[in-house]
C-alpha cells in the first residue's frame, strides 16, 4: 500500500496507534499542540515544517517571507490552544548552493515575527538538504483552565471565526498570475496575507480564558477541513451557512473577476490562520466584546449539532456535504500549497 492511498491523516492514525504517553501528558497526539503538566502551568508543544516544492516556490516568495511564515504558522498552533508562545528551536536544511545572504534574510524574517510575539529562539540545527526546509519546534504556556481543544465542541454551540477568510488563497492566485489586472493596494494586501500571516495570539488567549468557549482550532487547511477536525474530535455534526462565511473583501473582488467562487477560496483555500471556535449561545455577548477589545471579531458561521457529518447549508436551505481541504499525500487534497500557481 502506498502512502497516497491512505492520505496524511490515515498515515498519522496508523503510525500513532497504540503509542504510549508518559506521566505529565495532559494531551498527546491529536490537537494543534501537545499539552504537558509542568506543575504550575500547562506547557504547550508544537512543531511544523515548511518544505520547498510543497509549501513554497522560491520563484514567487522571498526567503525573508519564508522565514517569517515558518515561525508564524507554529505560533498560530499555540494560539489555537489558547496559549502564549515562549521558546523555539529551529532546524534548517539548506542546499549546498544556498547563498549566505539568503540565509541571513531568512533568519531576519523568522526573528521579526518571533520578536513580534515574544518568542525567544534558543537553539536548533543546520544540515544540508536537497531543497530548502525550515522546521520550527515551539513551546507555549497557559493556565491549567486556559487550554482549549478541538474536541470540546458541544451540540447547540454557535460556530464562529475571528476574521475574514480566503485572503491567503487570493494571494496565492495573484502570486501565480502576475499579469492578472488588480489594483496594487489589493494585490499587496492579498500577497501579504498569503506570505506573512498574523497569528491570532491575543484572541486565542482571550478565548482560552472564557468558559463559554468549547472547541478551538486555527484555520490552516481551510474552513471545510478544520471544522471537520472539530466535528470528528468532538463526536458531533456541524452546519456551516454558506451565506455567513466571511470572505475577505479583496479576495472576493479578485475571485469574481477571475470567474471563481469566492466562498470556495474561504472554505478550501487554507492558510488564513484565523481561529475557528464554538461558543455556548448564552456566552456570545461576552465573547464578542472580549474579542473586540483585543482587535478581533466574532463572526458566527454555523451551528454544532447532535449526530455526525459536516454540511454546508445553501441559500435555499438545501444541504451539501462539506468535505475537502488540504491534505498531504492525498490526490483528493488538492495541489501543494504555495508551490505552484
Amino acid at each position: 500500500m502506498k502512502i497516497h492511498e491512505i492520505g496524511e491523516f490515515g498515515l498519522i492514525a496508523r503510525l500513532t496507534s497504540g503509542m504510549e504517553t508518559g506521566g505529565g501528558v495532559v494531551k498527546g497526539i491529536g490537537d494543534d499542540a501537545a499539552v504537558l503538566d509542568s506543575g504550575e502551568f500547562l506547557l504547550l508543544f508544537t512543531t511544523d515544517a515548511v518544505v520547498e516544492g510543497v509549501h513554497f516556490d522560491r520563484r514567487y516568495i522571498t526567503v525573508e517571507d519564508i522565514g517569517y511564515k515558518s515561525m508564524a504558522v507554529n505560533i498560530s498552533d499555540i494560539a489555537a490552544m489558547g496559549g502564549k508562545p515562549t521558546y523555539a528551536v529551529v532546524t534548517v536544511g539548506l542546499p549546498d548552493d544556498f547563498d549566505v545572504e539568503d540565509a541571513d534574510a531568512m533568519y531576519r524574517g523568522l526573528r521579526q515575527v518571533a520578536a513580534n510575539y515574544g518568542v525567544v529562539v534558543v537553539g536548533g540545527d543546520i544540515t544540508s538538504a536537497p531543497v530548502l526546509i525550515v522546521n520550527v519546534a515551539l513551546l507555549g504556556e497557559t493556565a491549567p483552565d486556559g487550554v482549549r481543544y478541538r474536541s470540546g465542541a458541544q451540540p447547540g454551540d454557535i460556530i464562529c471565526v475571528t476574521g475574514s477568510l480566503g485572503g491567503s488563497a487570493g494571494g496565492l492566485f495573484l502570486q501565480g498570475n502576475e499579469e492578472f489586472p488588480c489594483p496594487e493596494p489589493l494585490r499587496d494586501l492579498l500577497l501579504k496575507k498569503h506570505r506573512r500571516p498574523e497569528p491570532r495570539v491575543a484572541a486565542g488567549m482571550v478565548l482560552g480564558g472564557l468558559s463559554g468557549v468549547h472547541g478551538l482550532i486555527d484555520i490552516s487547511d481551510g474552513l471545510a477541513s478544520d471544522i471537520n477536525h472539530i466535528a470528528l474530535a468532538s463526536g458531533v455534526g456541524c452546519h456551516i451557512y454558506k451565506a455567513a462565511v466571511p470572505v475577505e473583501p479583496a479576495a472576493e473582488l479578485v475571485a469574481r473577476r477571475a470567474g471563481k467562487d469566492p466562498v470556495d477560496w474561504a472554505l478550501y483555500g487554507g492558510e488564513d490562520y484565523e481561529l475557528l471556535f464554538t461558543v455556548a449561545p448564552g456566552a456570545m455577548g461576552e465573547i464578542s466584546a472580549a474579542l473586540l477589545a483585543c482587535g478581533a471579531d466574532c463572526r458566527p458561521v454555523g451551528r454544532v449539532l447532535d449526530g455526525e457529518g459536516v454540511w454546508l447549508v445553501l441559500a435555499e436551505g438545501s444541504l451539501t456535504a462539506l468535505t475537502g481541504g488540504y491534505q498531504h499525500f492525498s490526490s483528493a487534497g488538492g495541489k501543494d500549497r504555495g508551490s505552484r500557481p
